[in-house]
């Protein structure tokens, strides 16, 4: 009899115990983590932009050039507007993104004034830029910094002006590319995995140069250069990391 009874607790005991893990949860298991965006690899795009400057023309000593035989300046704000495209590369380590690149269109921008029988113009042609950049990641959104050097084909104009006819012997012009630095800011937008949008101001000096006319006479042109420009880039490489 006590046999048959120890049998019947041990069974009971078996049946209890199987139900009981039947009802235990299966172990927690963590989700995995989102994947983070990335912003590596090579990309290519183009933009358009407003291009405004300041240019500075004045005579040099002995101070003939505009036959004023005393020291004149006029100052120049060509405005334009300007597109082109880029290229580049990112590297990306965590939030922080470095990258090189080149920019290079035509910029368009122009200005001329005659004032006291004098002419003065500055015409902006094709332009580049060679840039880093150092930007700091949001996932899909990026700010970052650029600087390097920009060259632009320039052309600048003074003269001194009979009426309205210009001496040949008091013209002056340089047109060359003109070599400077620039540097500037901007931020970037995944709109999908692999298309970005951007808006970007970038300063850009090319410094002084001079030019000369018949008659001896010197001239300084100093050319400085604000822009702002929107910009659509296609980037290859994985979306993730």
């Amino acid at each position: 009899m006590s046999r048959v009874l120890l049998s019947g607790v041990a069974l009971a005991t078996l049946f209890a115990g199987t139900a009981m893990a039947a009802d235990l949860r299966a172990p927690y298991k963590a989700a995995p983590g989102a994947p983070i965006f990335s912003w590596a690899g090579f990309y290519i795009g183009t933009h358009t932009g407003v291009a405004a400057g300041s240019t500075t023309n004045a005579n040099v000593a002995p101070y003939g050039g505009f036959d004023a035989g005393v020291p004149l300046s006029y100052d120049l704000n060509p405005v334009g507007i300007f597109g082109g495209g880029q290229i580049g590369y990112n590297w990306q380590l965590g939030t922080v993104v470095f990258g090189a690149e080149f920019d290079g269109g035509y910029l368009g921008a122009r200005s001329r004034v005659v004032q006291n029988d004098d002419l003065v113009e500055v015409k902006y042609g094709a332009y580049g830029a060679f840039t880093g950049r150092a930007g700091i990641a949001f996932d899909r959104l990026m700010t970052y910094v650029k600087g390097g050097a920009a060259v632009a084909s320039i052309k600048n104009t003074a003269s001194d002006t009979d009426g309205s006819v210009i001496d040949p012997l008091d013209f002056s012009q340089v047109s060359k590319g003109h070599w400077g630095w620039t540097a500037g800011a901007g931020f970037e937008y995944a709109i999908s995995p692999n298309w970005t949008v951007k808006s970007e101001y970038l300063f850009m000096d090319f410094g002084r140069e001079r030019s000369t006319n018949l008659d001896g006479d010197s001239f300084d042109h100093n050319n400085r250069l604000h822009s702002w420009k929107a910009g659509l880039n296609y980037r290859w490489g994985s979306p993730f990391y």
